[in-house]
């Protein structure tokens, strides 16, 4: 499905506990050694196809759970546990991912709620518009700075 930015101002799911709110923290999942090098988090990290279509997943800190986050980590260390071997907590404001624009100054990503039944918390980072694979590399480069302050998941729940 093909998101506007129209469709941040209304739950796009059932199970949401309301639109993505400007300052509210995003939580993304990020793993070492596959998304880090040298302490820089790579472009590995965000798939094109994720900003185009499949939307970028995040969790809404307000709403997260420790139990599911936790799952999740571990579900998907699982699917690759050698590029996988620890599990971080990126941690980005959803107001810093709407202020970044294309060179028309024009908006550059979306935040939808996409909550789930078993997690209220997701939602879904999309490139605001249809791009050029050139251009999305760009706009996903300024994406990733937003990633490179993370924590390890205990930490979140102290």
């Amino acid at each position: 499905m093909a998101y506007t930015i129209d469709d941040e101002l209304h739950s796009q799911s059932a199970y949401s506990p309301g639109v993505v709110k400007d300052e509210e923290e995003l939580l993304r999942i990020i793993f070492y050694p596959e998304h880090i090098v040298e302490n820089i988090v790579q472009p590995s990290a965000i798939a094109l196809d994720d900003l185009r279509s499949r939307g970028f997943s995040v969790d809404r800190r307000p709403y997260v759970q420790q139990d599911i986050l936790q799952q999740n980590v571990a579900n998907l260390r699982n699917r690759q546990q050698e590029a996988r071997q620890v599990g971080y907590i990126a941690q980005l404001q959803c107001r810093a991912v709407r202020y970044i624009q294309d060179n028309n100054a024009e908006r550059a990503f979306i935040v939808i709620d996409t909550a789930h039944e078993i997690n209220i918390a997701h939602a879904s980072i999309y490139s605001a518009r249809p791009r050029t694979d050139a251009h999305l590399r760009r706009l996903r480069n300024r994406l990733l700075v937003l990633l490179e302050t993370r924590c390890n998941l205990d930490d979140l729940f102290l």
